[in-house]
This record gives C-alpha cells, structure tokens and sequence, in this order.
C-alpha cells in the first residue's frame, strides 16, 4: 500500500509535531509513503527508509490561491503519483479526490460552540467570514473522504451539529504523544529555586487566553508566592489577527515584566524544558485536543487548565479545573498545588497513567493504517443492519445475541440503523459497530415512510454492500437487500377486527415488494420458508434460505433442579396469535383438579385491546388468584423461572420459530406445546403435544404432565439434548455466508 500524505500546513504548533511522529512511524515501520511538507521543514532521515518527504516550494498568496492549488494542481500530483491512498492530515481535503481519501481533523475550532459564542463575535468581519469558509470548506472534505478521523468526541459532535450525517463515516482516534516525553528522574525539585514555575505551550489565536495566565502570575507575587509564566508565544503570531494587538498590549503591560516571559521552545528541546517546569497551564477557551496537555501528562508535570468540555474529555481526573477566563479561580487551583504536595503526585500518578491508556502513539497511528488498509486493500463487507422494527419479543432476542457476534466477524464492517428509543432494549456500545441513529416522533406511518427514504440514503452515504433486514420488509429500493421472514403473514387469518386485518394486509403487501426487490430471504424455520412459498404462489422459492435462531448462552445451564414450584410458565408477548384465550379457558378446568396452581405469563401486552380482553375473561371465569401476567422479564429472571416452573406451556397457533421454545429446553423445563406452525419442528420429540384450538385437548396434556413425574423427567432429559442442536454462533455463521455469498 502506497500512502501520499498531505502535510503541507505543518508550519506551526501541534501539525508539526504530528508531521514529525508520523514520518517517524512511517519509517520505522517500513511503510511506502509520500509525504509533502512546507519548505523549511525538519526531520530525521532514517537511512534505507520507505517514506520519500517532499517540500512544497510553491508560494501561495493567500489562501484562496492555496485552496485553488490544492483542487486542481495537487489532485493531478495525487492522481499521477500512483499512491493507493489520500491522507489528508489537516482538517481540509481534497473536494474530488482521485483516489479514496482518509481526512484528519486536527482543528475543528470554527466549529465549536465555545468559539463561535466568545471568541467569533470579537473578531473583525473578514476573519469572521473566513472562519465561515474554512468551517464549511471542512464539511465539504468530509463529505468527500471515505473516512474522517476526529482527535475527541467533543470535536466529532460539533461539527455533527451543522452536519449529522458525519456520524455515519467518522470516527474518534485520540492522538498519541512520543515516547521521549516519558517523565525524567531529573526533573526539577517542587519549587526549587522558591519560586513557581508555570508553562503554557501554544501559539497564539484569539481564542488562546494568555492574558489569564499571565494576570494570575501576577496576583501571586502580589500575594508574595513568587512564580513566573512562560508563554510560547510570539509577537509575530499575534500580527495574523486584526484585533490581537489589544491582547498582546495587555501582556507587555509593565507589571508583567518580570513575572512573565514569552518566546518559542523548539519542539524537540520541549521535552526536556517540561522538566523545568512545576506546573503546566492551559487556559485555551476551546480546543480539537490539546497536544501540549498530553504531553505534559506524559512528562509528569501538574495539569491546571480551562473548564470546558474537550479539556475534561482529555485529562478526566488528572487536572485540576478553572473557571473559563478567571484569573482569581486560577490562582486558587494553584494554592491548593502548592498546599498539598499529595494531590500533586495524585494528579501526576493519573496522567502517566491516562496517557499510558489512551494516548498512545502506537494505537494512534495503527489505528489509521489499519482503516486505510482496510479501505485500499482488504475491503470488509459494509453491512447496514435495519432494526427500526426490533422493539419487543424475537426481534429483540436475534439482534441481541446477533450484534456481539457479527461485531467481531473480521468479514464484516456492521453499521446498524435504529430509532433513539430502543437504545434501552439493544446493545448499544459495540466495538466495530458503527451506529445510526434516527431522530424523530415514533409513528406507525412516519417509521415505515421513513425506512423507505432514510435508509436506501444512508447506505449510499457509508457506501454499504448490503443492507440488512431482519424483519419481512424493509427499504423497498434498496440494493443488494437481504431480509428475514420471522412474522407469518398467515396471522391475518386469525383476526377478526379490521384494524388489525388492515395491518397484517399492510404487512402481506411490504412483505410482498421486499421479497420482490431483494437478493435473498431469511427464513426462520422450515415452516416459515412453507408458509411464504405458499403466500406467494412459489414466486420466490429460489430466493428463501432456512436459518434457525439460536438460543442464548445464558439459558444453558447445566445445574439441575431437584424441586420445581408449583406454577405453570408461559413466555410470550401478548397477541392475539399467541392463543391465550384457549389457554385460559383450559386453566380453568385444570384449575377445578388443581386449585393451588398458578399459571404465570411473561411477556409485554403489545395488543392491549386484546389483553383487555383476557383480564376480564380471566375475572368472569374467577381465575384471579390462578393467573399472573409478570410483564416483560429480563434474561437472568426469566432463566429462573424456566428453571423453577413445573411445566411450561407453549399454546401458539402460529410460530415461525418461537425463542421461548429453545429457551425453556435449555433450562431443561418439561413441555406441553402446540401441534402446529414451527413448534413440532423446533420441538421434536422434547415436547407433549396438544391441539391448540382445543381447551379440552390443552388442559388434558396440561393435567397428564401434572400427574406423570416420569413423563415430566423424560421430557426434561429430551429438552436439555434437544437445545444443544440450537447456536447463536451456527446462526450467525449461516446468516454471513447468505449476505456475503448468497447461500
């Protein structure tokens, strides 16, 4: 892989210093790249190294003539240089790249609400339309990079805020420090010399703030503690800004002359320099990063800086924190340093130990190869997984035990879609998952209008290889669209009510389309693949693949319990498919034999129409003290109760698959379950079986188990063999190689 990077504004502050660790790496690592940097730029050449620097020597003048050069003469140098990939390493790209670009965004600045609130208004109109350009020039290098890298999660969300689309192909890497800034056993002595030494790495911008340094140097020797501020900065830099020459006035005032000093330290000699140093200052008003805090971290220096966001994302416990512009809270948080010689080891110990764990070099720059490597040469498979519709019951179940395993396929590169509600019920904090997150009022209509707009976008967007749907429908002019037949269309046959009989024809018909414009179709059973052939006349026989779900891996438990309680489970949300109705008339005549048993159901009531409807049959038949509906159980409790129960009950009339089913036979859990759908297929012979439109036929297989402790004891030998045939890993396995090879 040949690499052609554009570091041509490294002239000043941390760019530099990252052009020159990144060259470093580079050449250590024996990694082929091109790397063009400003003229008068400094480095060590490694002998025999694979990275070719290159000067610009072009003179620029200004910077629309620069950006006019980068579009057009650079993009030919990129396009005839033969390099595989762009890495454009400071903030702007190029707007049609030749080839795939990776943008690094280092200064985010005219993004940030910090800057554009305090610092943007103060500033003179040309500079605030320059900001404008350069924030809007930024998203449009966005916009045509493969991949955007932000130095913090502060940064990545403000610039979210003027385009929330950046979430899909950006990305948070925190930058790394060099090694040779590890803190030296001969650093200087707290207060040596009587006196507080304070550091404040920076060139200047308006948004810098070193006149709060530099008023409260002077507040301390006013107190008698003698201290002196060393500000990197020169009065060159402040000459680039229309309205900086008040700034720097203030910090020639006279009564900061000899408690406060101003000049460069070279970036190669500021290792050693930190040394000299007691504390190190950072009173910036908004940052991307800031490069100089982790280095002092690493070098064990005290950190005191600003209160906003991006410093407390940096240095989290290993800072002490000011107010924003105040000089007197600065002067305070230096007291307490100065009291407490415990706290300053305590901050001192943290941020060796944060640097050691975040910002590493190492993970930095590997990071970034690896993303270009996967880009330039071994491609993962880009999977968009729609879960818009997995609220409750299966749904839920396959995407939560699907989502862990797919994350960690090297195959796949997974983004997922889902609504904001549902990050309570779906695992959201991945590693190699990518979320995408719709923001807007639920609705019935506006989810189902949307999918069909917002997906077929966003796959265009990160530029997916297939879009995923594990439900029957989803985005209909999606390409390369592959979806899961878990709901029966053939549930509409057992509704009566028209609203109701309207949704499971809406659904027919998206099923219908969905099947008609994708690759291929999921089923979840071999009853289920059945009952979609014979929904749709055998039209997409030869796009339907049978791929049972599994059963999760905190179901299978090996203990056996020796005493059962005396309650009946049933697991299920409530439907009207779910044929509670029958069951319930067939508690009461199990109940005349067993008055004491209790039939217990789990699961959420999603039609409350319907499971009003069984509250008030459950009262006319005076089973009050007989039923309980539990609601939703969480895994933990549920495996309980499939463990404790003396029987479970399955009565559905129609099933593509049934969690529930596995489940309970991993607990080992006796079974009386229905004779139709998928249950006889899932089931085997782990299970009693029962007409399920029968109450007479349910409550006779109901009491037969009752009565028959070695019926019971078969049935439990037979559900733990039957749930080792049922794997979340076989599942997922299967499903990859339908979306990856259509098979």
């Amino acid at each position: 892989m040949h690499i052609i990077i554009n570091a041509i504004s490294a002239n000043t502050g941390g760019i530099v210093t990252y052009t020159t660790n990144l060259i470093d790496y580079l050449s250590r690592a024996k990694i082929e790249a091109t790397v063009y940097v400003p003229p008068g730029f400094t480095f060590v050449e490694r002998s025999g190294a694979s990275v070719k620097v290159v000067p610009v020597t072009k003179k620029f003048w200004g910077p629309v003539h620069r950006f006019l050069w980068e579009q057009i003469t650079w993009r030919q140098i990129v396009k005839r240089s033969g390099a595989d990939i762009l890495f454009s390493s400071a903030n702007y790209g190029v707007l049609f790249p030749p080839i795939p670009q990776v943008l690094l965004v280092q200064g985010e600045i005219y993004l940030n609400p910090l800057y554009r609130d305090k610092v943007l208004p103060k500033l003179s109109a040309i500079e605030r339309l320059s900001a404008y350009l350069r924030r809007h020039l930024m998203l449009w290098s966005a916009r045509r990079s493969r991949a955007t890298i932000f130095p913090s999660q502060v940064a990545l969300d403000a610039a979210a805020d003027y385009w929330p689309e950046l979430f899909d192909t950006a990305s948070v890497n925190y930058l790394g420090v060099n090694p040779r800034f590890d803190a030296d056993k001969g650093r200087r002595d707290w207060r040596a010399d009587k006196k507080i030494r304070l550091l404040y790495v920076s060139v200047y911008y308006p948004h810098k703030d070193p006149v709060t340094l530099a008023e409260a140097t002077y507040l301390l020797n006013l107190q008698g503690i003698k201290t002196e501020a060393r500000i990197t900065m020169e009065d060159e830099d402040f000459e680039a800004w229309d309205n900086a020459k008040k700034e720097l006035k203030s910090l020639r005032d006279p009564k900061y002359k000899n408690c406060v000093k101003m000049g460069r330290i070279d970036h190669v000699s500021l290792s050693k320099a930190l040394q000299e140093f007691d504390a190190f200052v950072f009173p910036s008003m908004a940052e991307t990063f800031g490069f100089p805090m982790v280095e002092a971290m690493r070098a064990g220096v005290p950190l005191i800086v600003s209160d906003i966001p991006v410093h407390r994302e940096i240095c989290g416990d290993a800072a002490l924190y000011f107010k924003l512009s105040d000089p007197k809270d600065l002067v305070r948080r230096i007291e307490l340093l100065i009291d407490d010689p415990s706290l300053r080891k305590r901050l001192m110990d943290r941020a060796q130990s944060r640097v050691e764990g975040k910002f590493s070099w190492e993970n930095h720059v590997t990071q970034i190869f690896a993303l270009m490597h996967e880009i330039v040469e071994h491609p993962r498979h880009r999977i968009l997984i729609n879960a818009l519709h997995a609220r409750t019951g299966g749904g839920v179940t396959y995407l939560r035990n699907m989502l862990p395993l797919m994350s960690k396929d090297p195959r796949l590169s997974v983004h997922i879609c889902l609504h904001e509600d549902q990050s309570n019920v779906l695992p959201t904090n991945l590693n190699n998952v990518t979320y995408h997150y719709q923001r807007y009022r639920r609705g019935f209509w506006r989810v189902l209008i949307r999918e069909q707009i917002d997906l077929p976008n966003l796959a265009k967007r990160i530029s997916a290889d297939t879009i995923f749907s594990p439900a029957n429908y989803g985005p209909f002019r999606a390409k390369n669209h592959v979806v899961m037949a878990r709901n029966a269309v053939s549930v509409g046959f057992v509704e009566r009510r028209p609203i109701r009989l309207a949704y499971w024809a809406l659904l027919y018909a998206a099923t219908f389309i969905s099947f008609l414009s994708c690759r291929k179709a999921i089923a979840v059973s071999y009853y289920a693949e059945r009952g979609m052939d014979k929904a749709f006349l055998g039209a997409f026989s030869k796009k339907l693949v049978v791929v049972p779900h599994g059963v999760e891996q905190i179901f299978q438990d090996p203990t056996e319990v020796k005493y059962r309680e005396n309650f009946i489970l049933a697991v299920s949300d409530i439907y009207v498919q779910k044929n509670f109705t029958t069951l319930i008339i067939a508690i009461a005549s199990v109940a005349k034999r067993f008055p004491e048993l209790k039939l217990k159901i789990a699961g959420r009531p999603i039609d409350d129409d319907y499971f009003s409807r069984l509250q008030y049959q459950i009262e006319t038949l005076g089973l009050q003290n007989n039923i309980e509906f539990l609601g939703h159980v969480r895994p933990q409790k549920l495996k309980d109760l499939y463990m404790k129960c003396f029987l479970f009950v399955f009565p559905s009339t129609v099933e593509t698959f049934g969690n529930p089913l596995v489940e309970a036979m991993a607990c080992g859990a006796p079974i009386a379950s229905s004779n139709t759908a998928a249950m006889p297929e899932v089931l085997g012979n782990a299970a009693y079986y029962f007409n399920p439109h029968s109450a007479d036929d349910i409550a006779s297989a109901i009491i037969y188990l009752l009565e028959n402790e070695e019926a019971r004891n078969e049935l439990r030998h037979l559900s733990k063999q039957r749930a080792t045939k049922f794997s979340w890993e076989f599942t997922k396995n299967n499903t990859v190689n339908v979306i990856l090879n259509g098979e």
